[in-house]
Order: C-alpha cells, then sequence, then structure tokens
C-alpha cells in the first residue's frame, strides 16, 4: 500500500519565510482531494453568478502553480498564453515579475474555462472576473475557498481552519517529497524553488 503522509523537513532558515502568525495546514492527499471535490460543487452567488464557473480552475491554478492567492485572482487575460501555458505573474511580493508554466492538464483545463469565460464576461481584462468587472476580492476567494472545505467529504473527520495559502505550501511540499524520491540534493534545488515561488 502506499504512504500519502506528508513528510515534514526544516529548511534551513535564509529559505524560510518571517515568522508568520498563521499556522501552516499542510493537507493529505485524500484532504485534498475532497476539497477539489468540493470546490467543483460551489454555488454561484447573488454577488457572484459566475462563481461555480470560476473556482475549479483558479483554486487548481493556484495550486499546481504554486501561486500566491493574489497572483491567481489578479490574473489579466492578457498574461496567460493558451497556446504555451506560459503566465506572466506581475506584482508578486517583491515587485518581480516572473514567468510560471501550467502542466498540461492544467493547460487543457484554463482552455475549457477560457471558452466559458469569453460567453459569461466578454472582454474582460481579469482572467478570474467579478461580476462588477474586476478582478474577484479577497474576501470571496476565501470564503468561498472555506465554505468548500467546511463541505469536504472527509469521513467524519472535522475540518480545521485553512487559508487558501496553504495550498500554495502543499505544492512546496510536494516539489520537496519529489526531489527526495528522485533523490536530488536539496540544497541545490531550493534555490530555483525560491526564485520560481518569489
Amino acid at each position: 500500500m502506499q504512504d500519502t503522509s506528508v513528510q515534514l523537513y526544516i529548511l534551513p532558515e535564509k529559505y524560510t519565510p518571517l515568522k508568520s502568525r498563521a499556522a501552516v495546514y499542510l493537507f493529505t492527499d485524500m484532504e485534498l482531494t475532497a476539497l477539489f471535490s468540493a470546490i467543483e460543487q460551489l454555488p454561484p452567488t447573488k454577488k457572484e453568478p459566475f462563481l461555480n464557473e470560476i473556482a475549479p480552475t483558479l483554486y487548481r491554478l493556484i495550486y499546481t502553480c504554486g501561486l500566491r492567492s493574489s497572483e491567481g485572482r489578479e490574473l489579466l487575460t492578457k498574461n496567460i498564453n493558451l497556446k504555451t501555458g506560459e503566465i506572466l505573474i506581475t506584482h508578486t511580493k517583491r515587485n518581480k515579475e516572473c514567468f510560471v508554466v501550467m502542466s498540461d492538464d492544467m493547460l487543457t483545463l484554463s482552455r475549457k474555462y477560457d471558452q466559458r469565460r469569453r460567453i459569461f464576461c466578454c472582454d474582460n481584462p481579469y482572467f478570474f472576473p467579478s461580476a462588477n468587472g474586476n478582478a474577484l476580492t479577497t474576501e470571496t476567494v476565501y470564503s468561498a475557498f472555506n465554505r468548500a472545505w467546511s463541505h469536504a467529504d472527509l469521513a467524519g473527520k472535522y475540518p480545521g481552519k485553512v487559508r487558501v495559502y496553504d495550498i500554495r505550501h502543499r505544492f512546496t511540499s510536494a516539489c520537496l517529497n519529489r526531489w527526495l524520491d528522485n533523490g536530488e540534493n536539496l540544497m541545490a534545488m531550493l534555490p530555483f524553488l525560491r526564485e520560481y515561488m518569489g
């Protein structure tokens, strides 16, 4: 039977961010599956009538590309290349620009979403637009995420408190575990991950 437990590693201080008051929640494989299944079932709301169309692609993009919530919700349509899968991330934490590349599965999902997006929001500059024409608000993105988490089927387990940022942490831990499985030198690889994630 495959071990799907999440391993924790202590990183050198220079690779760790400033201390945060919020506790990091690392999703197990089962929890992540249940979470995304619940995200698929999010209903539209009066304020955001197209949330059910947007949410599955938005949260998967944040997870699979290791984005910050703001980098996902404020993504401009002109900055995502649906031919190559490249995404230009602007206004990062340190005001730098960087490119990330979607996986093939994420690119396929984004193309399908874009076809529907063109119907419900026409030429809106944001890839994940709010009904008012702006980017989705932080409150909308966080509240929808927590609604999905509270409705996730976790076999009777009471869901703890989570943040959208926690799926970015899960992306990081998945990278580290993959490199360990492949026998990579983590100290040599960490600078690349650090640069990729801004």
